[in-house]
Order: structure tokens, then C-alpha cells, then sequence
């Protein structure tokens, strides 16, 4: 019977929304036999326990057997007839008529849509047209639509426009808040949520009790130390009845060791993976840091230990592993849903544990899904989110029939000559889908890029307040870092404190700021991730400097953590291009690039053959034709005869070449 309706799919596709009904009943009909030899998106057959399902991932979009952009292209345009149809039945989101693009994906959506939205092109305003459509053309009751955000606030604004728009309630709510009343739900005692502060302060408690009483785990925790720290604290380790060291060389490393055991026992919680689990998952992958990785996982076994117990005698789930346990809830019949639409809003922010919530729910009792999202812009890998759940949407979803692609290309956010350097630099990347944006006026070509150069701090702080000095009045200013470390350039250089936090911060991190000569500005710093989905009149990227934490980012990370997230791709820099992408588009009318001329970030090399005018001006360092970092001039023995150009990112690149 699987066989029959997979090809009666692959003939004649998805169900139209007015066949839905029979379509319903012949998913009923099959799901007995997909639970028999489901398949995921992997290809290996579906496990049944949540950790062995966190090690079946889809191949990646990023891996070295793939060497072309997604292969899913565009659903054709319904008829006109059906276009004019649903645009009379949406009428005015929010007082203004949606576009061409976006009826044509609300009215031409299937069991499996994807909406590709780029910045700016209102993907909240689809997703509320489609519910409108829905409830207004009587496809659906409001109680069996379900929305899904990635935060509170995504979440409420969305229930806030959907209910002005149609008067209607509908179930909007986080993953973690969908957990979380599936976990209720299912249990016979009241659930609460875990106080996140008292399990991280009993793991810190332990992890300091055990270095005073346990040599063996004193040596442990010595042996995963950066070998400097390790050497000093080399006789510390051999004391019997050693307290914790007063060595602040100590307190940095076992302060990063116990967060970092922390971010671990997180991810494992998230994927549903016990320390034995992800020692077995160590094993099977093997390589240079499988010595490492083991001694990291015998660390936090103990505080793990301590995290479970303090779970079950709290009678508590915690925000981590919620979501997991309410996949184990679905699968087991001890929660049923009737939702019958189910809409994703920035799907390109999901991870491995959101999808199988998904997956689980759609095996119980199947619906249409409707995921709206823009690849260009998954930045979250560090936190799960996994880039090939949209890259590989229709790989991902196939149980379910085909998939129906949309594009909405129209921005009203920035400028033609912004959207069109921030889309060449974003395709740099050959995995990442093909999108032509255009703007409101897409024959414009002024200039909205800037670069100001600077040798040093002192230089670049002086560019900064030039600019800001000379901006419109009342205009709102983003400054972005790629880490919050880089409002250092104010508060190292800002000696006559023109800079203050504003009235009701505290220190003007990631908070707003106040510039003495300019107080009507209205200035907000924040990091790069934290600023996706804002918008100001003027952007300014702090950190376009090359290096460990320059843009992109070169800080490695821990191998017992990469064994948690998903797969890195392998084209390079990958994530940290859509987050300088995230960075550029933040801006209605000019970004700013504030770029250290002595060592230039690798994409600000690049953006000299996109937008060549924004660096007019700025002088900056060779670039090494090795690994594109700046080249640095160098003397040997102190010989200023003997000058020579060697690679900044020295001893990992080796290139010189003679001044002269």
C-alpha cells in the first residue's frame, strides 16, 4: 500500500488543499505500514530511541558528495483563477494587499511547502496570510492550526497578528512551550520546569568538590587544560589534600572546562544521549580527538549524574531535554494531537530535535506542513540548528509525498545596490539555494556600503564617531559584533566618555548607548545573532578584522561539542558567511564596515569585487594568495634590509614573499 501511494504521488504530486480530506484518510490507511520500516531522511531505518536517532542525520547539503546548489526548484504559478480566488479571500494583511509571491505560495501549498523568504520579505506576513486563507475559505478551524517559533517573543507577536488580522485564536507556541504541554499532558503528576541556575550551580559544586577530593579527577581535569596552564599546576595535581588553586591561570581554564561540561551535558539532554551513549558515538567516529573526547565524557559523567538526580527528585524536565522527552511521549500514543496545518516560521533555524517532534507528530496523525525560512540566514549550528533540514527539505519530508518550493524575492528593507553585494557575497557558497532579491526601487545604484579604515583602535574608534557625527537626525544605529568582547573598541578608546549606556541600562552591553555629540541617536549595540530579524536606519560592523576572534571567526571548536552538533560543512567558513550575510542586511539605507587596514577580514577581501566602491579610500594589507588572511611585513634578524611579507595567521600558514 506504501508503494501504491508513493507512486500514485510521484505521478500526479500533492494533493490539492480541496482533496485534503481523502488525502487524510489515505495517510490513515498507510501509516501502519511506514511504522513497519520507516525510513529517515538518512535512509537508515528509523530508531527507536531518541539518541540513536540523533546519530542518523541527513546527508549534508555541505559534504564533499555534493557539489551543486539544491536540486528542488520552483513550484509552477497556480492559475490565475485560483490566484484571484485566494486573494479575495485573504484581503489586506495588516492593512497592505500581499504580494504576487506570497499568494502564489499561500494558494499553491501542498502536504509539503517551503517558502524560501529572503531578509526583508515578510515571512510573519505570509504565514498570517496563510492562516487567514485558511480559516476564511473554511479549510481548516482555528483550533487545528498550530504556528511554531524559535522564541517567546517570535511566538507571542505572532499570536498577536494573527488574532488582529482574523479575529481568531490559534495555537502559537515554541517548540520548547509544545514540549512542554505534551510532557504535562502525558504525565499523571504536575511537571515543572527545571530551575535552570540550581542545576548549573549543583554541576559547579560538584565539579569543585570532586577536584578536592578525587586525585584521579584532579588529573583528569589537568589533563584537558591548554599545556602552559597544565605544566604550572603540574605539582597541585599530585597533593593528596589539595584545595582548589588560588593560580587565576586555574580559575580561566577550569572556568571555560566547567562551562563548557555544561554546554556538553546540554546537548547531550537536547538529543537524548546518556554518557555511555555518546562514548559509544566517540568510538564510531574515531579520529585525532577520540583520547580527548573520552577523557571530556568521563568529566561530566559524574555532574551528569548529579544533573539526573536532581531532575527526578524535583519531579522536573528541563529546558534541554524537553523536547526529547515529548518525542518519546508522541511515539509511545500517551499524547495525541489534532492539528491538521502546522506552520514553521524561520525554518531554517531547526534542529535535529525539532524535526523529529515534527516527524513524530506527523507519524501519529498527519497534517500539512508549511515552513517558511531563508538558508542564507541558519547561523544557529552552535545551538543545533541544522542547515540541511532546509538544503534537504524534500529529502527530509519524502515519507510525507513531494515538496512544493516558493520563492519571495521582493525586500523592502534595503537597497538594490546592498541586496544585490550581500546576494553575490551569500551564493559564494555553491550549496546554498540560488535567489535573485530585489528591492523597491531595483534600478537605483547608489552606494550603501562604507568601509572605514583604521590602523589601530584609536584609529577606527575616531572613523566610527566621524560617521556617526555626520548622520541624519533621530536616526537609529545598529553597532554589531561578531562577539559582545568587540564593544572593547568603544570602552578602550572612548577616553572622553562620548559614550554612555542610556537610561535604564547598566553598562550598554548589548543594551542601548548614548553619544554625547550626537544624543538624538538612537544607538543599540548587540552581536550579529542577536540581531537577526531587526532592522535600523544605519549599520555598523565593528569586527571586520581578520584572526582567532576576528570575522569569520577562527576560535576551534571543542571536539567533544562537535560530536553533539550537526556535521560541519565542508565548504569553508560556511556559517560564518551567512552570519556576515545577517550582518550586512540589518540596515534600511547604509552599512558601515569598520575594518582594520593592517589585518582585513578574508571577506572584506572578497567584497572588493562586489561592491569595489565601498572600499574607495581604504588601503589595506596585501592578502596572502595562500589562505587569504593579510599579509604582515616582516624584518629577519631585525634587518631592515632584509624586510620581507609573511602570512598574519603564521605558524598555520607559512607563505612569504620578498618585499622588494
Amino acid at each position: 500500500m506504501g508503494l501504491i501511494v508513493w507512486l500514485i504521488r510521484a505521478i500526479f504530486g500533492p494533493s490539492e488543499h480541496a482533496r485534503q480530506t481523502a488525502s487524510d484518510r489515505a495517510h490513515a490507511r498507510t501509516r501502519a505500514t511506514r511504522k513497519a520500516g520507516r525510513q529517515s531522511p538518512s535512509g537508515h531505518a528509523r530508531s527507536t530511541t531518541t539518541a540513536a536517532r540523533a546519530a542518523a542525520l541527513p546527508t549534508p547539503s555541505g559534504s564533499a558528495s555534493h557539489s551543486a546548489r539544491p536540486r528542488l526548484k520552483a513550484h509552477p504559478r497556480p492559475s490565475t483563477a485560483r490566484l484571484d480566488a485566494a486573494r479575495k479571500a485573504i484581503g489586506a494583511i495588516e492593512g497592505h494587499d500581499l504580494s504576487d509571491e506570497q499568494v502564489s505560495a499561500i494558494a499553491g501549498a501542498g502536504r509539503n511547502t517551503l517558502v524560501l523568504a529572503g531578509a526583508g520579505t515578510g515571512k510573519t506576513t505570509t504565514i498570517n496570510g496563510y492562516v487567514t486563507w485558511l480559516i476564511n475559505t473554511g479549510r481548516a478551524k482555528p483550533d487545528e492550526i498550530l504556528t511554531l517559533s524559535f522564541t517567546r517573543a517570535a511566538a507571542q507577536e505572532m499570536a498577536e497578528r494573527i488574532h488582529a488580522q482574523t479575529g481568531h485564536r490559534v495555537q502559537a507556541r515554541t517548540f520548547h512551550s509544545l514540549g512542554l504541554e505534551i510532557c504535562r499532558r502525558s504525565s499523571s503528576g504536575p511537571v515543572r520546569v527545571a530551575d535552570a541556575g540550581r542545576l548549573s550551580q549543583a554541576m559547579q559544586q560538584t565539579f569543585a568538590t570532586l577536584q578536592t577530593q578525587d586525585m584521579v579527577y584532579r588529573r583528569l581535569v589537568l589533563s584537558l587544560m591548554p599545556s602552559p596552564a597544565a605544566a604550572k599546576l603540574r605539582e597541585w595535581a599530585r597533593e593528596p589534600n589539595a584545595g582548589i588553586p588560588a593560580d587565576p591561570l586555574y580559575a580561566t581554564h577550569a572556568s571555560k572546562l566547567i562551562d563548557t561540561a555544561q554546554t556538553i551535558i546540554r546537548h547531550m539532554r537536547a538529543n537524548g544521549l546518556t554518557p555511555d551513549a555518546l562514548r559509544r558515538l566517540n568510538r564510531a567516529r574515531g579520529g585525532r580527538s577520540q583520547d580527548r573526547n573520552e577523557a571530556m565524557i568521563r568529566l561530566i559523567t559524574p555532574l551528569y549524574a548529579d544533573y539526573m538526580r536532581l531532575l527526578e527528585e524535583h519531579h522536573s524536565v528541563d529546558f534541554p531535554g524537553m523536547i526529547a522527552q515529548a518525542v518519546d511521549h508522541v511515539r509511545s500514543g500517551r499524547y495525541r494531537h489534532a492539528f491538521r496545518y502546522v506552520l514553521v516560521d524561520e525554518y531554517q533555524d531547526m534542529s535535529q530535535p525539532r524535526y523529529q517532534l515534527l516527524r513524530a507528530l506527523r507519524e501519529q496523525s498527519d497534517f500539512s506542513l508549511f515552513c517558511v525560512g531563508d538558508d542564507w540566514q541558519s547561523i544557529y549550528r552552535f545551538a543545533g540548528g541544522d542547515v540541511r533540514l532546509i538544503l534537504d527539505f524534500d529529502h527530509a519530508w519524502a515519507d510525507w509525498g513531494l515538496t512544493r518550493l516558493f520563492h519571495i524575492t521582493v525586500t523592502r528593507r534595503f537597497k538594490q545596490s546592498l541586496i544585490e553585494a550581500s546576494g553575490r557575497f551569500a551564493m559564494a557558497d555553491p550549496h546554498l539555494y540560488a535567489k535573485q532579491l530585489t528591492g523597491p526601487n531595483p534600478d537605483a545604484r547608489d552606494h550603501s556600503i562604507k568601509a572605514l579604515g583604521g590602523a589601530d583602535g584609536t584609529e577606527l574608534f575616531e572613523a566610527l564617531t566621524g560617521q556617526l557625527a555626520k548622520l541624519p537626525k533621530r536616526a537609529t544605529v545598529l553597532l554589531l559584533g561578531r562577539y559582545r568582547t568587540d564593544l572593547d573598541l568603544i570602552r578602550r578608546n572612548d577616553r572622553n566618555r562620548l559614550f554612555v549606556p542610556a537610561q535604564g541600562t547598566e553598562d550598554g552591553d548589548d543594551g542601548r548607548l548614548t553619544f554625547a555629540d550626537r544624543p538624538d541617536l538612537d544607538i543599540t549595540f548587540m552581536t550579529v545573532h542577536r540581531s537577526k530579524g531587526l532592522q535600523r536606519d544605519f549599520t555598523f560592523l565593528l569586527n571586520c578584522s581578520g584572526g582567532a576572534k576576528g570575522f569569520p571567526s577562527a576560535i576551534p571548536e571543542e571536539p567533544a561539542i562537535g560530536l553533539l552538533l550537526p556535521e560541519a560543512e565542508s565548504f569553508p567558513d560556511a556559517e560564518e558567511r551567512r552570519l556576515f550575510y545577517v550582518a550586512m542586511t540589518r540596515c534600511r539605507k547604509k552599512l558601515f564596515l569598520l575594518v582594520d587596514t593592517t589585518r582585513p577580514s578574508r571577506f572584506v577581501y572578497e567584497l572588493r569585487a562586489y561592491c569595489p566602491n565601498a572600499l574607495r579610500g581604504v588601503k589595506l594589507a596585501p592578502q596572502c594568495p595562500n589562505c587569504g588572511e593579510a599579509l604582515t611585513l616582516r624584518t629577519a634578524d631585525g634587518d631592515p634590509s632584509r624586510s620581507f611579507w609573511g602570512c598574519s595567521a603564521w605558524p598555520a600558514c607559512a607563505f612569504t614573499r620578498n618585499a622588494r
